[in-house]
């Protein structure tokens, strides 16, 4: 071994002591080249690539499935502009549009609860002659008769339905009352008028001319307002004054005759009743029927006046077929009296002195206020 050779232990050839000598070194023998391996090829992939498209195919098939499961499955849809507003006894017309669930044939139906009536009733929407959208129902005017609360339901032929929203008509409308004659009747004398408030109330906002009338009544009676036809404001109250005037030879009775109130084709009525009595009169009595007294006595008789049928007015009184020498009052200011619907009695006082012829005398008392004249008939015995 040189010294100093890096590749040994020891380089510079100086062992150490008790060291045993390195062996020589070993040849080097490079590896021998192995033999390429044989080429084994990968087993094919078409099963995998027809795998996949089969799933990728039943993906898409799933897909389409639920689409149109989704499409034919869905519930109809409903386009509607709700009605807010309508006039009673006046057809309430409803449109809606169907959209969606299927192809197959849908249908419509309105139902609806008039709030006087509280029961819900249905009307089947129809399309017009056209059969172009949108379906129709009309509610008749004769049902329109206060406010409508209504829903839309749509239907396809796989039962799959759809409900819209409730919706709220506010109708307007008018009520026409004669408030004193809703129990009593309305009550006057033949050849007389009296009077009473007819009030006209306005429902859901109506602000509409109504004209006023009265029918039925008999002939010689008749019938006025003032004013004849009223415009009552929104949700409002407005009166007209009634008169019913009765000549002399209208025909007594009571009368069921209709008071009305029209507005369009808008008509409300109230039935009333009218009692014609006889022309207003009066009835006068005298008691006792006789008297006898001696002569330079006095007789004193009992005299009535009543009312009837609401007759007032100024009466004055007369006695007649007393002889000279005798004399007569009332005892009331100047012999006259005023009778306004009640009954009124008074005293006649006759009076003889010694110089009065003796004798039966057939006396008449008359009551008269000008136009009307009652009589009674007494008789006066003066003895000596």
């Amino acid at each position: 071994m040189k010294q100093g050779d890096p590749t040994r232990p020891y380089p510079y050839g100086v062992y150490p002591r008790g060291a045993a000598p390195l062996p020589p070194p070993r040849a080097y023998y490079p590896p021998r080249a192995r033999p390429p391996p044989a080429y084994y090829p990968r087993p094919p992939r078409q099963p995998l690539r027809v795998l996949l498209l089969v799933l990728l195919f039943a993906g898409l098939l799933l897909t389409s499935s639920a689409l149109i499961v989704l499409f034919i499955y869905r519930p109809p849809g409903i386009t509607h502009t709700p009605v807010t507003k309508g006039l009673a006894n006046s057809p309430v017309s409803l449109n809606a549009t169907l959209v969606g669930g299927g192809s197959w044939l849908q249908n419509a139906t309105v139902y609806y609860n008039v709030v006087d009536k509280a029961v819900w009733k249905t009307k089947e929407m129809q399309l017009p002659p056209t059969g172009v959208q949108p379906y129709v129902a009309v509610i008749p005017g004769n049902e329109v008769t206060s406010s409508i609360a209504y829903y839309i339901q749509a239907v396809n032929s796989l039962g799959l339905s759809t409900n819209t929203v409730a919706y709220f008509v506010l109708v307007k409308d008018f009520r026409v009352t004669a408030h004193h004659l809703v129990d009593d009747p309305f009550v006057l004398s033949a050849g007389t008028s009296n009077n009473t408030k007819v009030e006209v109330k306005s429902l859901g906002g109506f602000s509409s001319s109504v004209s006023l009338s009265m029918s039925g009544l008999p002939s010689g009676v008749s019938a006025s307002f003032n004013p004849p036809a009223v415009t009552p404001p929104a949700n409002g109250t407005v009166t007209s004054v009634l008169t019913v005037t009765s000549t002399s030879s209208a025909p007594p009775g009571t009368y069921t005759v209709t008071l009305s109130g029209s507005s369009g084709n808008l008509t409300h009525t109230q039935t009333v009743t009218v009692k014609v009595n006889p022309q207003r009169d009066f009835e006068l009595s005298a008691s006792p029927g006789s008297i006898e007294i001696r002569r330079g006595a006095a007789a004193f008789y009992n005299v009535t006046l009543t009312s009837r049928y609401g007759y007032s007015g100024d009466i004055t009184l007369t006695v007649s077929g007393l002889p000279k020498g005798i004399k007569y009052t009332f005892t009331t200011s100047q012999n006259k009296t005023s009778l306004a619907g009640t009954v009124q009695r008074l005293k006649l006082v006759v009076t003889t002195n010694l110089l009065s012829p003796l004798g039966t005398f057939n006396l008449t008392v008359s009551a008269s206020d000008g136009v009307l004249t009652h009589t009674a008939n007494i008789t006066l015995r003066v003895r000596p």
